[in-house]
């Protein structure tokens, strides 16, 4: 995997960041078309969420992190070990008899 310059990062962060604000308009619409008002089903949803679902919540995002964390070192170690791709020297010269 190629190192991405910083650039291409924000990039990228600010394309997820849109797809999130779009689902999130996508929710407030679902509510709608379900006659609910989207503020209300939001109030009663997080009232309805106890510790149990927060711990619960909590743990899927922490396992969720690790493994994400391991698959970045994973793909480190192999970058590190990869063999780097050798310039090209040309055509190989040819011997005329």
């Amino acid at each position: 995997m190629a190192q991405k310059d910083p650039q291409e990062i924000i990039r990228e962060s600010e394309a997820l960041i849109a797809r999130v604000k779009q689902q999130l308009g996508e929710t407030d619409e679902f509510f709608r078309s379900q006659g609910l008002d989207p503020e209300k089903a939001r109030d009663v949803i997080a009232k309805n969420t106890g510790e149990k679902e927060a711990a619960e919540a909590q743990a899927q995002f922490k396992a969720d992190m690790e493994a994400i964390d391991r698959e970045v070192a994973e793909e480190a170690a192999r970058a590190s070990f990869a063999t780097p791709a050798r310039a090209s020297t040309g055509k190989k010269p040819r011997f005329m008899v």
